[in-house]
């Protein structure tokens, strides 16, 4: 129950990051750009905001699988970036802590199931593996393979988001050179050229925010979960290898503490 609570504290903690991070990029936007409240609706123009975003989500179909493109709009659109549940490395060492005690107490048998509704399941399959009779070099290659694979696929998915960020202000790009090209059409008339200029560059516009406001900032959060997660399954690895080995459980804790950061070991202290 108190690993939950430090999972749910973890999840609102990351969500309240990306709110606050927001909130100062709309601020700074407001406040550095005077008057831009008052005339915001010079700045709003839905065909030139489906232009670069329909345009980059268009570059991403024909960039990836449908599968990948699926887990790509699970992210962007919020529902995995914002309902992922975390786990930190000092809880885990906790838990294994826990299991090896359990283990040298009662034996393998009995710490099995101790693995379920923990994290994303890594570590409920590593026990399962621990039970199954199979030699110890086979279950830590079956261990190290799932968590090179798993890196595997979340770096090809940080990358495709890392190039929508891109493909974001080309689409802008192209828009206002389209739209210098039809301004260009109609030079006699001042007026319709100044309004038009100021038309086609809202298209550039949109494609920098997209990009430095959304595209890029997910892709640095997500390179951030996507370190955590593996260094977590590597505890998880090295402690149930461990188990396996019958150690007791105070090496077990000493040998997954270094693991952990000089904040998280000031944690364990307290």
């Amino acid at each position: 129950y108190c690993i939950q609570i430090g999972e749910l504290k973890e999840v609102r903690s990351m969500n309240l990051m990306v709110m606050l991070g927001f909130s100062v990029c709309v601020f700074c936007l407001f406040y550095g750009i005077p008057g831009l409240w008052s005339n915001i609706g010079i700045y709003i123009d839905p065909n030139s905001f489906v232009l670069v975003l329909g345009g980059t989500i268009g570059a991403a179909i024909i960039s990836t699988s449908p599968k990948d493109f699926v887990s790509i709009i699970k992210i962007v659109s919020g529902y995995m970036y914002m309902k992922r549940k975390n786990i930190d490395n000092y809880q885990t060492v906790q838990k294994l802590v826990e299991i090896a005690e359990e283990s040298n107490r009662s034996g393998k048998e009995s710490v099995l199931e101790m693995g379920k509704g923990y994290g994303d399941g890594f570590l409920d399959r590593a026990l399962t593996l621990m039970g199954s009779g199979l030699d110890t070099d086979f279950i830590r290659n079956a261990l190290e393979t799932d968590i090179s694979e798993e890196k595997k696929r979340h770096i090809r998915l940080i990358t495709m988001i890392r190039a929508m960020g891109s493909f974001a202000p080309m689409f802008g790009m192209m828009g206002t050179v389209m739209g210098v090209m039809q301004v260009l059409q109609n030079v006699s008339n001042i007026d319709s050229v100044v309004n038009g200029m100021g038309l086609a560059l809202l298209t550039t516009m949109y494609g920098l925010i997209i990009s430095t406001m959304y595209f890029i900032p997910i892709t640095n959060k997500l390179k951030y979960f996507n370190e955590q997660e593996a260094l977590t399954k590597e505890i998880i690895l090295e402690g149930v290898m461990a188990i396996l080995d019958n150690q007791i459980p105070l090496k077990v804790e000493k040998m997954l503490v270094a693991y952990l950061s000089t904040a998280e070991k000031a944690k364990k202290k307290e």
